[in-house]
């Protein structure tokens, strides 16, 4: 069984949303995944990341953060945790557009950046990720650069 169908049966009757947009599960877990994937492969989750990973995805999602830390728990789970990124990155390309895509690519490098060390594990699975999402490598560097000058501002 794939994890897409794993999540969808786990996630199905907790679902409040859908009849409003019955691909809405699928999405937030498939973006839940993929956030704690960037807090989980430093093999160092803390706080920090998880607080930024559920405000992430509050504001990707449009769900409250209860919802959010509700799924990420949910996506931490070993049993859910993806062996591959292509079925999610399917999902997302499917229902986000590409501003929503640089989004998440940019929550990816908050949670990165979350510690104020970008671990090399996290660097590699953001660029992943997003060659996945077709999001330009002037993009995703972008993100990456945008969340270090404002490092740099706030230590000035």
């Amino acid at each position: 069984m794939s994890f897409i169908k794993k999540i969808s049966r786990l996630l199905g009757p907790q679902s409040t949303d859908t009849t409003a947009n019955p691909g809405a599960i699928h999405i937030n877990s498939a973006l839940a995944s993929l956030l704690y994937e960037a807090a989980r492969v430093d093999r160092d989750v803390t706080n920090e990341d998880l607080t930024v990973a559920a405000e992430s995805l509050s504001g990707l999602a449009n769900i409250s953060i209860v919802e959010a830390q509700q799924l990420l728990v949910t996506a931490s789970e070993p049993k859910n945790r993806p062996t591959s990124y292509h079925p999610l990155a399917t999902i997302i390309n499917g229902h986000l557009t590409y501003e929503q895509k640089c989004r998440l690519i940019a929550s990816m490098w908050s949670i990165a950046h979350s510690d104020d060390y970008v671990d090399p594990h996290e660097d590699h699975i953001i660029r992943k990720i997003s060659d996945l999402l077709y999001v330009a490598h002037q993009d995703f560097i972008h993100g990456k650069k945008a969340l270090e000058r404002r490092k740099f501002e706030s230590e000035t």
